[in-house]
């Protein structure tokens, strides 16, 4: 008898063990996925926050929207909001698999990316620039190209080739719908958010020390 219930005590414990142990590496692999996509997202965090900024507090589409710099305009506008699509979407194949509710940092970054998505697919802003998951994934996918066995997305010179093709109906879009009161509000909402996470990607703040501002 004793010996029955000091063998299933014995069992228990390795068994206890070895969750902590794949905890651990799944956390430790969790961290690895986001310190490799660090940079390249916060540099799309920031890029999409700036441009927004413009357009909410700076006038940007009132002075470019209008005359012969206006195509330019929205195209680099819908470039920076699909390539901070396609920088999630990748970071979400590769760590959505990956439980790591032990590393903080990891977690703040998923939170707030999950915070970002919310605000585009709400309604209670109205329709305008609303973006289902489906969708935020659709144009993220659309940016994502593979170079030199390396998975990221492409440039803007890319971009630009195929505006009128694969992203002309996105285009579109965004003509249409910017200058919507609700589309307003929606961006000012995800513009404060997406200075969050710049904050929390570049928490030593080694590149983005006084560069953000809010709307």
């Amino acid at each position: 008898m004793f010996a029955a219930v000091l063998s299933a005590w014995v069992a228990l414990r390795q068994a206890k063990m070895a969750q902590r142990v794949a905890d651990l590496e799944r956390a430790e692999r969790a961290e690895a996925v986001l310190k490799r996509y660090r940079e390249p997202l916060a540099a799309a965090a920031f890029d999409l926050q700036s441009r927004l900024y413009n357009i909410l507090r700076m006038e940007f589409f009132e002075k470019f929207g209008g005359g012969e710099r206006s195509d330019e305009a929205l195209a680099s506008t819908l470039f920076r909001l699909a390539q901070y699509f396609g920088w999630s979407e990748i970071l979400r194949r590769d760590i959505q698999f990956l439980s790591f509710p032990e590393d903080e940092d990891t977690k703040n970054v998923a939170d707030l990316q999950s915070e970002i998505a919310d605000r585009f697919l709400t309604d209670d802003y109205g329709h305008a620039l609303m973006f289902w998951k489906d969708e935020q994934r659709a144009l993220g996918e659309l940016m994502i190209v593979e170079e030199h066995g390396t998975v990221l997305c492409m440039g803007y010179a890319r971009f630009r080739n195929d505006r009128d093709g694969a992203f002309g109906p996105w285009l579109t879009r965004l003509r249409r719908e910017f200058p919507e009161t609700g589309a307003q509000e929606r961006l000012r909402e995800v513009q404060h958010l997406l200075c969050k996470l710049v904050e929390t990607l570049d928490s030593r703040k080694l590149r983005y020390r006084q560069d953000l501002s809010r709307a």
